[in-house]
């Protein structure tokens, strides 16, 4: 998992106090110390190659560009913010980190080796036939 991301930490200056980067496919995350509590952050910021989807909103009309273009840019993203520590803030070890960010980690993570969405967060309507066949309640 720790070559999978990595892990930035502004100090406390905004409520998304770490920023989480996904070196595989260059997604960004906000956390702050308990992102899953009903006032935490853990959020899905955006993607480091976004600029490079040129119809916003159309990026499945879109080649998504190659492997080798997701890291290149995904690594000039962490290169800027290592040379700009009070951009996202300073890299830090997953090991300091509070247990219930090191948690939403291992979730995102669960995500990247599944290769997709999570079924968990898939919505899913039951057809008209399906609903009758089930009790009331379930």
């Amino acid at each position: 998992m720790m070559n999978t991301f990595i892990i930035f930490d502004n100090g406390g200056k905004t409520p998304d106090r770490f920023t989480i980067i996904n070196r595989e496919t260059g997604d960004v995350f906000g956390a702050s110390e308990n992102p899953a509590a009903s006032n935490g952050v853990g959020k899905y910021c955006g993607n480091c190659i976004d600029h490079l989807i040129i119809l916003y909103g159309a990026g499945w009309r879109q080649k998504l560009p190659s492997k080798k273009v997701i890291r290149a840019e995904t690594d000039n993203y962490i290169n800027n913010a290592k040379l700009d520590p009070n951009w996202i803030g300073r890299e830090i070890s997953l090991n300091s980190l509070p247990e219930n960010v090191r948690q939403f980690i291992l979730h995102l993570d669960l995500h990247s080796q599944a290769g997709g969405d999570s079924k968990d967060n898939v919505v899913y309507m039951a057809s008209t036939s399906e609903k009758q066949s089930y009790p009331a309640g379930n």
